[in-house]
């Protein structure tokens, strides 16, 4: 690539993996991660180099797939066994758009960025894998999420190991980013602690509003989380960019259909 992405590498030298600089950033991240499951980082993105990224895929805005999911905290079928008030049955909202990759321009920022080598190996190092690969498949690698005003992330676990996204726009106030640590474990789904969180009473919540250009790395699987309302009259944009430690992933055409509307 001829011109490097729109990352502050002053302040994220992640050009340069055999600096002293890169070696203490990649540690504080490993840090944050160990501590609450996700690594913040703020002006990832230049503020100036925003407003062009926004330019770029506002064009193909109205391509993306609106959807209206209820689900509950785990993402699967309701358990019969518990009832309907149990944290395990409980009903959540989520509302937004999703806007495919076929429709990210090629030469634009967020392709830049993730087809980027150095960026890839420097998520990797954070996330503690030998080698990251792009996603072979046309709706997955790049997305964007598009949340309008009124709209949110109900509570929940992702399926997903890990998730990486990039704030392209903030809203004019609202959605701001809660999650509880590591309350799910292999062996405890967590039920306790997620209903505290649920009903308002835990004591465990981290809450943030995550500003334009900022980058965040975030084990989600066992961390319960939720984006709340957005609120005024400006559009939440946030980029999704998926590797996946295997080569060759793509996704299937049910979860196709599912998060993007078609099958492509």
């Amino acid at each position: 690539m001829s011109v490097h992405p729109p990352i502050d590498l002053d302040r994220y030298p992640i050009d340069k993996p055999a600096s002293p600089a890169y070696t203490s950033l990649v540690e504080k991240a490993r840090a944050d991660m160990a501590a609450t499951g996700a690594c913040v980082l703020e002006g990832f993105v230049p503020a100036d180099a925003l407003p062009g990224m926004v330019t770029e895929v506002a064009p193909h805005l109205d391509k993306a797939f609106y959807k209206t999911k209820t689900h509950n905290a785990w993402l699967l079928e309701d358990d019969p066994a518990v009832p309907a008030d149990h944290p395990r049955n409980l009903k959540q909202t989520t509302t937004s758009a999703t806007l495919g990759y076929d429709y990210i321009p090629a030469g634009s920022g967020l392709n830049a960025i993730y087809e980027w080598g150095p960026f890839r190996r420097f998520v990797a190092d954070v996330l503690g894998y030998g080698m990251l690969y792009p996603y072979e498949d046309a709706l997955a690698p790049v997305n964007v999420l598009v949340y309008e005003p009124g709209t949110k992330t109900g509570w929940h676990f992702d399926g997903a190991k890990f998730t990486i996204t990039l704030l392209l726009q903030e809203p004019e106030a609202g959605a701001a980013f809660e999650y509880a640590p590591f309350i799910r474990e292999a062996d405890d789904d967590g039920y306790d602690e997620a209903g505290a969180i649920m009903d308002g009473t835990s004591d465990k919540l981290i809450a943030f509003n995550q500003p334009a250009g900022c980058l965040v790395l975030f084990r989600g699987s066992k961390t319960l989380h939720r984006v709340t309302p957005v609120e005024g009259n400006r559009a939440r944009l946030v980029a999704v960019l998926s590797y996946s430690p295997e080569p060759g992933t793509r996704l299937n055409p049910t979860t196709q259909q599912t998060f993007y509307g078609r099958v492509a």
